[in-house]
């Protein structure tokens, strides 16, 4: 199984109304009044290394210029529990990739595109390593401060979710309840979060259909330690539609399966089986976060069909 965070972010900020409405909140509003948001186009996003891509997701985004010419917008979502120390020397290097690939590209001799990386943090912890590739120069303070303008220099966007108040987290609906999810995985209280924010999924199912809202509930059962209350159950599928309800259900019973199946192959370990056997039955495991099998079948309870 795929890394839970990077299938929800790819899933909801793929679409570009998503995207705006981040640049929006993000972005300078001197800058924001300059971008033609309703132009945005999805750009393939192969920057980073291969060896990141299991806790750094990426998309990259192509929004013009009101007055001719773009910007290329990198999101980077850093999924580990601490953050990444090079993470200003990872942009500079996604930067310089960006531009290599505009090289192919009409454009104006001797002028580059402006390339803008937004690295969205939602660890346990406040981010702490440097936000600037300055800082990560292995010099005197005062020979880097002579020979600051020979230096190539680079400061982090940076959205800490983690500092972030609910109320203050960016986005609308679906972009909004996604960084809220990934904001608070780590407090194993994500049931809570949807149950608060019932009004964003309402939205998002309305706006985009039953695909991205599907998204957000596998998300929640993947990342959560604890199954839903009843009552929390009964606010939240009363909404949804039929088709939303079962492929939910099915998505419930699929893990339960697996978290059959990881019951099985920790009582064959305890019983030290036969190698062969632990090891066929390890290979049909996925690995990721799952409830306990005792606990999936509430989701796939009869009173929230």
């Amino acid at each position: 199984m795929s890394n839970p965070h990077d299938q929800l972010f790819k899933a909801i900020f793929s679409d570009a109304v998503e995207v705006a409405a981040l640049v929006r909140d993000v972005f300078p509003p001197e800058v924001v009044h300059l971008l033609d948001l309703d132009a945005i186009e999805a750009q393939p996003s192969d920057f980073i290394d291969e060896s990141l891509r299991a806790h750094l997701s990426d998309l990259g985004f192509r929004i013009p210029w009101r007055q001719g010419g773009h910007v290329h917008l990198g999101l980077l979502v850093e999924h580990q529990s601490s953050p990444d120390p090079e993470m200003p020397l990872r942009v500079l290097r996604y930067t310089l990739r960006a531009w290599e690939a505009a090289q192919a590209e009409p454009r104006p001799p001797g002028r580059l595109p402006v390339v803008i990386t937004l690295v969205v943090f939602h660890g346990p912890r406040p981010w702490s390593t440097p936000r600037a590739l300055s800082e990560l120069y292995d010099a005197p303070p005062e020979a880097i401060e002579r020979l600051r303008p020979y230096l190539p220099e680079l400061k982090l966007l940076l959205e800490d979710l983690t500092v972030t108040d609910d109320a203050a987290v960016p986005c609308d609906d679906g972009g909004k309840l996604a960084l809220l999810l990934l904001r608070h995985a780590h407090m194993n209280d994500v049931w809570d979060t949807i149950d608060e924010h019932r009004a964003l999924l309402q939205a998002l199912l309305r706006r985009r259909g039953p695909l991205p809202t599907l998204q957000i509930l596998r998300y929640v059962m993947n990342v959560s330690e604890r199954a839903p209350s009843e009552a929390l159950k009964r606010r939240l599928f009363q909404d949804l539609p039929g088709d939303v309800k079962e492929e939910t259900m099915t998505y419930a019973d699929m893990l339960r399966e697996e978290g059959e199946l990881r019951g099985e192959l920790r009582g064959l370990r305890q019983r030290r089986s036969s190698s062969w056997r632990v090891r066929d039955l390890a290979h049909r495991v996925p690995s990721g976060p799952l409830w306990p099998p005792a606990d999936l079948g509430l989701i796939a309870s009869g009173d929230a069909r």
